[in-house]
């Protein structure tokens, strides 16, 4: 599939650090179920007839991921979240800064320049629950595909997510890919980023329950 990739900064010589391609297929249906499962309430919370659909799924080290933030998403706003359970790890979503003043007028009904640069509270209150929406919506479809059982905390705004994610991975040791989504909103044209962090094995635990039954070869593309 065009739109899964695995990304590093540099050759890998050990194979067993790249994900079976079938199980990377499971982990991109799981996200776009969790993408059509949070469509009403996200119709509600919009106040119209939106779709939401995954765009893309990447495999990416840190080195590249924080590269990615800094060239691409440097005005952004953040929320990070953690997950523990039989799963552990960090969860960190993300709009550019013109999707967030976007969702902020679709949302609350009023133009963003008026009320200054900085979002105000209650700009961050409804941003942080569509926030809770979509990644509640990722945990149930996870949950339900591997009976695992996990919890997320709620989410907090964070300032400088490269950094952030700088120091999140020297806390603990953590899984040599860390997992990218993008969800398109088409009709607001707004992108919402996700990151997975995962502890060390997580990832191999999320893959030992998503054996593949009957699916076809998939190839995945690797970029270096």
């Amino acid at each position: 599939m065009k739109n899964i990739a695995i990304e590093q900064s540099e050759p890998v010589g050990q194979d067993h650090l790249y994900p079976p391609p079938q199980e990377i297929k499971r982990l991109y249906e799981i996200a776009q179920h969790g993408a059509s499962a949070s469509l009403n309430s996200l119709r509600q919370f919009l106040g119209s007839d939106v779709d939401i659909n995954l765009h893309c799924l990447s495999l990416l080290t840190l080195p590249v991921l924080i590269d990615r933030i800094r060239l691409f998403y440097q005005n952004h706003l953040g929320f990070h979240l953690r997950y523990s359970g039989e799963i552990t790890g960090e969860i960190y979503t993300f709009f550019a800064g013109r999707d967030a003043k976007t969702l902020i007028d679709k949302m609350l009904g009023h133009k963003r320049f008026k009320y200054g640069k900085r979002f105000n509270r209650i700009e961050i209150s409804v941003l942080t629950e569509l926030v809770n929406i979509v990644t509640n919506a990722f945990w149930r479809a996870l949950t339900d595909k591997t009976g695992m059982n996990w919890y997320l905390s709620p989410p907090t705004l964070i300032n400088d997510l490269s950094r952030t994610l700088f120091y999140s991975s020297k806390i603990y040791t953590v899984d040599y890919f860390l997992v990218h989504f993008e969800y398109v909103i088409p009709v607001l044209d707004v992108r919402i980023q996700c990151i997975v962090l995962p502890t060390q094995q997580t990832l191999a635990r999320i893959f030992s329950k998503l054996t593949p039954d009957d699916l076809p070869e998939l190839s995945c593309s690797r970029a270096i």
